[in-house]
């Protein structure tokens, strides 16, 4: 995600943000760290988030356009497809 979507995007206005769910802010910096990513990290202690959007699974990718519409949903990651998405929101 850090190098083949945020680094390619990031300039044309995507904006990219990870879900740590139920982590504390120290797990979730650690693995920030440890994946190496420059986008934010947003603590959802509670897991309200994911309860928003109807999910449950992790690894799970949203793509929000600048309208607040949802894009794409999906469990798996499908890169291509993601790509194709954000293509057609920028």
């Amino acid at each position: 995600m850090e190098k083949e979507i945020w680094q390619r995007f990031k300039d044309k206005g995507l904006k990219v943000f990870a879900v740590g769910v139920k982590e504390s802010a120290e797990q979730a910096s650690s693995w920030s760290s440890q994946h190496q990513l420059t986008y934010p990290v947003i603590i959802d202690l509670e897991g309200e988030i994911y309860k928003i959007f109807g999910t449950g699974s992790v690894p799970y990718h949203i793509l929000i356009d600048q309208d607040f519409v949802i894009r794409l949903s999906q469990e798996d990651f499908d890169k291509d497809l993601l790509i194709r998405a954000i293509q057609e929101a920028l």
